[in-house]
């Protein structure tokens, strides 16, 4: 069953992950979402994607207890699968927005930021990267993500501390960008995809931009 809805609004591509009731991810997921943003970037037909989450969370990461479940050949492939999943978001080429919907913890806080700029709905949610309270530590490429967009304080903090914030404070971490009424989210967030990819020259800055991540990332993977 697919836990990833794609629909056509105007010029921006939603894409929206689906597994109530809290949209954490597993292996299985992770794998979708890497063949499908693989899919995305070689498409001419995508100029922009907003991801987002159904109903009230955007992801709160990895299930806890099924990953404490997990054989060690279940934990190497999850690793595998997270590494290629987040490699393969950072690296599209199109403008990736995200619309936090809610809650958006561990991975969810890593696909952040893989975006191009990220709304976030006003609301009484947490946004975070608790792995070391989870015993989940960072993989890789997550790692190197982290390293590469995240400031050095936030960075420190965040991951050591596990602390958890709202929307309007997550700001200043430079993990959301705006927050924004939760009934107005996704029109915002189309509306700024859809602004990004106006810009002729939004892909070559991009790839400038990502080009010593992208490179780390791609040597992680070799």
């Amino acid at each position: 069953m697919p836990h990833f809805s794609i629909e056509q609004r105007g010029d921006v591509t939603l894409v929206t992950l689906d597994n109530p009731p809290y949209n954490t991810v597993h292996a299985d997921i992770m794998r979708e979402a890497s063949r499908r943003f693989r899919e995305m970037a070689a498409s001419s037909e995508v100029n922009a994607i907003v991801l987002t989450g159904a109903g009230s969370d955007f992801t709160r990461g990895m299930d806890r207890k099924v990953a404490a479940s997990l054989s060690d050949e279940a934990r190497d492939e999850t690793r595998k699968a997270i590494n290629h999943m987040m490699a393969d978001m950072h690296r599209l080429p199109c403008p990736l927005v995200s619309a936090v919907n809610g809650h958006a913890i561990g991975a969810g806080g890593i696909m952040m930021l893989c975006s191009d700029w990220v709304v976030a709905a006003e609301g009484d949610y947490r946004i975070g990267l608790p792995e070391a309270k989870a015993g989940l530590p960072f993989s890789t490429v997550p790692q190197a993500i982290i390293d590469h967009w995240l400031d050095p304080v936030w960075r420190r903090r965040l991951a050591l501390t596990s602390q958890l914030l709202g929307p309007a404070d997550a700001i200043a971490t430079g993990l959301v960008d705006e927050v924004v009424q939760a009934d107005r989210l996704l029109d915002i967030a189309i509306a700024r995809a859809s602004e990004l990819a106006s810009q002729p020259g939004f892909k070559a800055c991009k790839s400038q931009l990502r080009a010593r991540a992208n490179a780390q990332i791609d040597a992680l993977l070799a």
